[in-house]
């Protein structure tokens, strides 16, 4: 009896979603990102099955996801803000973050910008630490970027504030 169960368990397969190829953390899944493979598993591990393809796509990679990572009930979904900390959508005008790509993930410092440059001196400025939630994308005008980051929670008022008064600037830190 258990080598008929061995042997259906190991025959039995399921089509289960798999990536084809990397997603960061915060980044949105798309159609190309994700493919169809057929597994046999224990049912201790959770996978997506393949008809919730289109339950998928559009949302967010929770964790970072490999190539040939299968998915499971915990790699996609909506983005939270954890305890303690607050997301901030900034509008920036272009000069004011690196011109290269800053993905979902990546650590940043928000400085703040004199607004009289005779009257403040660097040291008096803001900094805040914080995470770029979704990579920036510009603005419909092509003259800025959006983008939300994720602060703490105690800074994201004045930091909003700032942003009002177009005084930010995001500067990318080393991991």
């Amino acid at each position: 009896m258990g080598g008929a169960f061995a042997w259906h368990s190991a025959s039995h397969t399921d089509q289960v979603l798999v990536m084809t190829r990397a997603v960061r953390q915060g980044e949105i899944v798309r159609n190309t990102d994700v493919g169809l493979t057929s597994v046999s598993v224990d049912r201790a591990v959770t996978t997506i099955p393949a008809s919730r393809l289109d339950e998928i796509v559009g949302r967010h990679a929770l964790v970072d996801l490999s190539a040939g990572q299968l998915l499971g009930s915990h790699s996609v979904g909506e983005v939270r803000v954890g305890p303690g900390r607050a997301r901030v959508g900034l509008k920036l005008a272009a000069g004011r973050l690196p011109a290269v790509s800053l993905p979902a993930g990546a650590q940043v410092t928000v400085v703040e910008t004199s607004s009289d440059k005779a009257a403040e001196t660097v040291s008096e400025l803001s900094t805040f630490d914080a995470v770029v939630v979704a990579a920036p994308k510009g603005t419909s005008d092509h003259g800025g970027w959006l983008v939300d980051i994720e602060v703490d929670a105690d800074s994201a008022a004045q930091l909003a504030d700032l942003a009002s008064l177009d005084r930010i600037a995001l500067v990318e830190r080393g991991r």
